[in-house]
C-alpha cells in the first residue's frame, strides 16, 4: 500500500538525497547519540529519536530512553505511524501537546497501544534542501511545549543534518 497523504515521500529528488546521505542503508550512527540525549534532557522527555523517512517506513537512526523492545527490534515503524510526516510539507519544527486530541494521529497505534501523548520535533533538512527525517522528543503524558523549546529542537535538527552530511561526505571520499 502506498501512503498517499504525503506525496512528498515519493519526490525523486528527496529520494536521491536520502540515498546520497545513506539513510537507505542500516549502519550504526553513534555520532547522533549525543544529540538524542540532548533532546531528551532539554525537552524533559523520557524518549527521543532521530528518524529517517523512507517511502514506506520511518527508520530509527538513533534513540534515547526505554523504547519498546518490539520497536527497537523492528528499527522503526510503518510510515503511516510517523509523527513527523507533516514536516515534509511545512518544513518547520512542531509540537503536539496531546495526541488523543489530534485528528491526524489520535488513532495511531503509538498513541492507542504504546501510550505516546506528546511530541516535539524538527525536520532534518539536507544541504540540498530535502527533508530526510526528524529529531524529536516524545512523552507518555500530555505536555505544553513552547517557542524556546521549538528553537532548541530546531538547532539540534540542524546539527544532526550537518553530521549526516559530514558522514556522507567522508564515506564517499573513502
Amino acid at each position: 500500500m502506498i501512503f498517499t497523504r504525503y506525496p512528498e515521500l515519493h519526490d525523486p529528488s528527496r529520494l536521491r538525497d536520502l540515498a546520497r546521505v545513506g539513510l537507505d542503508r542500516e549502519t550504526p550512527r553513534a555520532y547522533l547519540t549525543e544529540l538524542v540525549e540532548q533532546v531528551a534532557v532539554a525537552m524533559d522527555t523520557p524518549f527521543a529519536v532521530i528518524t529517517g523517512l523512507l517511502t514506506d517506513a520511518q527508520v530509527f537512526l538513533a534513540g534515547y530512553g526505554p523504547i519498546p523492545a518490539w520497536l527497537g527490534e523492528a528499527g522503526g515503524t510503518p510510515i503511516e505511524w510517523a509523527f513527523c510526516t507533516p514536516m515534509l510539507r511545512n518544513r518547520a519544527a512542531r509540537y503536539v501537546n496531546d495526541f488523543t486530541a489530534d485528528p491526524e494521529f489520535r488513532d495511531n497505534p503509538l498513541v492507542t497501544i504504546e501510550g505516546v501523548r506528546s511530541y516535539i520535533g524538527a525536520p532534518l533538512i539536507s544541504g540540498r534542501g530535502g527533508v530526510l527525517g526528524s529529531i524529536c522528543g516524545l512523552d507518555l503524558r500530555p505536555r505544553e511545549f513552547g517557542a524556546d523549546q521549538l528553537r532548541v529542537v530546531q538547532e539540534l535538527a540542524e546539527e544532526a543534518a550537518r553530521r549526516l552530511e559530514a558522514d556522507a561526505a567522508s564515506s564517499s571520499a573513502d
